[in-house]
């Protein structure tokens, strides 16, 4: 009897720029967004720039990756959990929990490369999402279904008025809310766990980092990874 084992796609580095990888594969060319491993290190792919060479982007810092180095294609994109299982729990870009509470046990994963609902599935009506907070709904009430955004300095409250939007949300609609801090600081993102924490709403939120001190390339794809979970 013969066993047959699946082939590993394999390649090899041939440049590193900061947190720009360049990859040769000799055999076959890893679909745009796959995810790629050098050990412990993760890319994705971003381009083809020549029909054996990829560039990618590291997500995780790239200390001790020289060229020569082999890279192994996952032959999928970055995956995050989505469901229920996720309330309550803090999680960096790769899905994994950050808040010292064990393991995240979903029972579903998804890429974060999703496709765009379809115009079919969209709401043609228009209603007023309701904040609770009056000098928003009177004066710069927003639409449900809607895009909103904040402006402003350090220190002028806006993790504050996210914060009581999401108190809102969950006692006026029943409704769960998905953090996304994009660059945040380290200290900031523990503050607002603690605020959520006290005010009893954290078991109706979820909380997904790409802090200021990750690579840029975790920092450009937490909000992929944010959307995939909130369109769960």
């Amino acid at each position: 009897m013969v066993i047959r084992t699946a082939q590993v796609n394999t390649g090899t580095v041939v440049s590193i720029r900061g947190s720009v990888i360049d990859i040769r594969f000799q055999d076959k060319l890893p679909e745009i967004h796959n995810q790629l491993t050098a050990g412990s290190i993760v890319i994705e792919v971003l381009i083809h720039l020549t029909p054996e060479v990829v560039r990618g982007i590291a997500l995780v810092p790239t200390q001790g990756l020289a060229r020569g180095a082999t890279v192994i294609d996952t032959g999928h994109p970055l995956m995050v959990p989505v469901g229920e299982q996720l309330l309550g729990r803090v999680l960096n870009i790769f899905g994994s929990a950050i808040d010292n509470k064990g393991e995240i046990k979903a029972r579903q994963w998804r890429s974060i490369h999703q496709k765009s609902v379809p115009l079919s599935a969209h709401t043609t009506t228009s209603e007023i999402f309701n904040t609770g907070i009056k000098a928003i709904d009177v004066l710069a009430p927003l639409e449900r279904g809607g895009k909103a955004g904040l402006f402003g300095g350090a220190g002028v409250g806006k993790t504050v008025l996210i914060m009581e939007m999401i108190h809102n949300v969950v006692g006026r609609y029943g409704g769960v809310s998905i953090f996304c801090g994009i660059g945040e600081r380290v200290r900031e993102g523990e503050e607002l766990y603690r605020e959520l924490k006290d005010a009893g709403v954290l078991d109706k939120a979820v909380m997904i980092f790409g802090q200021m001190n990750e690579q840029p390339g975790a920092r450009f794809r937490v909000g992929h990874a944010a959307l995939t979970m909130a369109e769960y």
